[in-house]
This record gives C-alpha cells, sequence and structure tokens, in this order.
C-alpha cells in the first residue's frame, strides 16, 4: 500500500522498467508541514512502549468485558470510579436484558488515537462481534498516583 507521502517510481539502473516487481516507494519532501493525523510523542520510562500499542491493548480488553469474556473489575485499575460504576451499571442493565446465550468471541479491528495534549489522548476504536461492527470511543488522561508515578486512566468510555 501506498503513503499519501510517497511517489511510486521505478528505479533507472539495470532494472527492467516494465516489470512492476521493480517499483520502490520514494518520500516526498514536505519539511514544513504537519502531518494529519499528528503521532503521540512520548518520552521518559513510558516512552518504550507507545501509547498506540498500549490503547490497543486496553480497548481489547475493553471489548472483551463487553462481550462477557472477562470480568469488569480486571479493568478497575485503569477507570476512574465514575467510568467503572457506569460500566457495571450497563452491563448489569444488559445480561438481565437479554437471555444468556453462547459468547462469541469479540475482536477490535481498528484503534485511533488522537494526542488533545501532552496529559490527553482520545482513542476511537472499531470491533467486531459476530458479524457486527461497533465503535468505541475512550478517553485517556496521565495522573499520577499515590506513589508520584504517571499513568494513563480512562475518564471516559462510551460504545454504540
Amino acid at each position: 500500500m501506498r503513503s499519501a507521502t510517497a511517489l511510486a517510481t521505478v528505479v533507472p539502473f539495470g532494472i527492467d522498467e516494465d516489470d512492476p516487481r521493480h517499483a520502490v516507494q520514494v518520500p516526498l519532501p514536505f519539511p514544513a508541514v504537519s502531518p494529519v493525523l499528528p503521532a503521540p510523542v512520548e518520552r521518559g520510562p513510558r516512552a518504550a512502549q507507545p501509547l498506540r500499542e498500549r490503547a490497543s491493548r486496553f480497548v481489547q480488553a475493553v471489548v472483551e468485558v463487553l462481550a462477557g469474556e472477562r470480568p469488569a473489575r480486571q479493568l478497575a485499575a485503569w477507570l476512574s470510579p465514575e467510568v467503572y460504576r457506569a460500566l457495571q451499571q450497563r452491563l448489569t442493565v444488559a445480561a438481565s436484558a437479554r437471555p444468556s446465550r453462547a459468547r462469541s468471541s469479540a475482536r477490535v479491528v481498528s484503534v485511533h488515537v488522537a494526542m488533545v495534549d501532552d496529559h490527553v489522548a482520545e482513542i476511537a476504536g472499531r470491533m467486531v462481534q459476530r458479524g457486527r461492527s461497533r465503535a468505541i470511543a475512550v478517553r485517556l488522561e496521565l495522573v499520577r498516583d499515590h506513589r508520584d508515578q504517571e499513568s494513563w486512566r480512562c475518564t471516559a468510555l462510551e460504545w454504540a
């Protein structure tokens, strides 16, 4: 797949120009233009694992809770108390509204991270369960815990 900032060209030296296997991508120079979607820049000890990877794992865990494959209490440390209570209430209502049926695995198929500022990230994800797509929106904020360590905490969670 070609990116929007690359130009497909054929290398002219000693290669058959008609053979499409020899096409290469050359990045176009756009020095003063910022990317369309800013990538999160992380520094310090948490930079070893990028936020997009951690956000993907977190969204997958939320999807497993929504699908009934994982207990909600496993996410309690990463959710604010208000979000945890709201999640518990919606899961309780959903469980009483529908008859129990065989659980089917749900999976995350896309995750997009947008940095609002250095301490706030908004994540949009799409999950697929039983052939249907659902959207998930998460807001993560960088907070300090009682040991003065920074960690990401979910302060808003919506799904449809």
